[in-house]
């Protein structure tokens, strides 16, 4: 008897769980598992590789699922009768009707409830955090099988209440085509906006713990403090540059929102990444800026040591000062520079492939499956 599995990547619009998806689908159709369903978002598949022929799958089907208030019904040719769904990334709030339900965690409000990103929140915005994470949760309670991105949400999960006998373990990674430079796509890049000799970027959305704000005050310490001046490049819509008062400042601009494509040479335009996040399961962020020689500013937290180990120049992300003197300090010495990109170039390039997390899905699909 074949079994009938579907990949769900319906649901992933915009940020690193994109990019997850759509290397996982590449890696797929790589490994020639044509056997396989496949139901994804436009972005998803805005962002496979050109040389795909899809209908060398099972199935695949282009479908877009927001949350629970753009949807009543989902189609059931699409989703139901299979003996196995992978999503990719969840929750996804609907109940499909499949033998069984495998689904990837990626939110560390719910597996970290006690965290400091509560503190950038208003009473309002605090507690309908507390109630969407809360129902998000009952969601992730029912999945058969949850596939987490680091041994540390696991305990977390654990911690929690969590059955630690159906949370698996795969890391994520950079994705492969930082390996295929012939892919790569240009950004669009006005350098005349760019007041300064130095450019610090922010690749990602912006969600409340990835605290991005006070670098604005991290900005004004550099110049006032430091006589120290730079630009901060985005990769924000024009309404996350407005939400974070960066919309007129001068030093603040953004690009759009970019394609995985064009995220190589986003770090190639940068002379080094900040990411003053507070929170995170896993972020690839810092570990591409690594791949791509690129010099990494983070947050002192293990979700990003545990990584980058000492190839990163770390910060208090809670202390303005603390990520402005970060800074200073490493652009005034070229070369520790040079010795952070030595070794971030050396751990990148020793961290599993996109490859290895594919395997490592269908290992689970598999026995999950028996």
């Amino acid at each position: 008897m074949i079994n009938k599995v579907l990949i769900n990547a319906s649901n992933l619009h915009f940020g690193g769980g994109v990019q997850v998806a759509a290397s996982f689908i590449n890696d797929l159709y790589d490994l020639g598992k044509f056997d396989i369903s496949i139901v994804c978002s436009t972005a998803v598949l805005n962002n496979l590789s050109k040389h795909i022929k899809f209908d060398k799958f099972k199935s695949f089907n282009e479908f877009n699922v927001f949350g629970l208030n753009k949807l009543k019904k989902l189609p059931q040719d699409i989703f139901d009768g299979y003996d196995l769904c992978f999503t990719v990334f969840g929750p996804f709030y609907f109940n499909i009707k499949v033998k069984k339900h495998i689904c990837g965690f990626a939110q560390p409000w719910i597996a970290y409830p006690k965290n400091k990103a509560y503190k950038n929140l208003s009473s309002f915005d605090y507690i309908k955090t507390k109630i969407k994470f809360s129902i998000q949760s009952l969601f992730f309670r029912q999945y058969d099988h949850l596939i987490v991105e680091q041994q540390h949400i696991k305990n977390a999960l654990i911690d929690i209440g969590y059955n630690k006998r159906i949370i698996s373990v795969v890391s994520n990674t950079v994705s492969s085509i930082y390996d295929s430079p012939e892919s790569w796509e240009s950004i669009v890049l006005n350098k005349n906006k760019l007041k300064h000799p130095i450019t610090l970027g922010f690749i990602g959305r912006d969600y409340p713990h990835k605290n991005i704000k006070i670098l604005i005050e991290v900005n004004r310490i550099l110049n006032e403090k430091h006589n120290f001046y730079c630009n901060f490049l985005f990769t924000f819509t024009e309404e996350e540059m407005k939400r974070n008062n960066l919309l007129d400042l001068d030093d603040f601009l953004s690009l759009g929102v970019i394609s995985i494509r064009q995220c190589p040479e986003f770090y190639n335009s940068l002379d080094g990444l900040i990411f003053p996040s507070l929170l995170e399961c896993f972020s690839a962020s810092p570990i591409e800026a690594m791949k791509m020689n690129t010099v990494v500013f983070a947050s002192q937290y293990p979700f990003i040591s545990e990584v980058c180990k000492t190839a990163a120049f770390y910060f208090d992300p809670t202390d303005a000062n603390s990520i402005a003197s970060s800074i200073v300090n490493a652009f005034s010495n070229e070369k520790i520079m040079e010795e952070k990109r030595r070794i971030g170039t050396k751990i990148a390039s020793e961290l599993p492939k996109s490859h290895d997390r594919t395997i490592a899905y269908l290992s689970i699909i598999k026995n999950l499956i028996k």
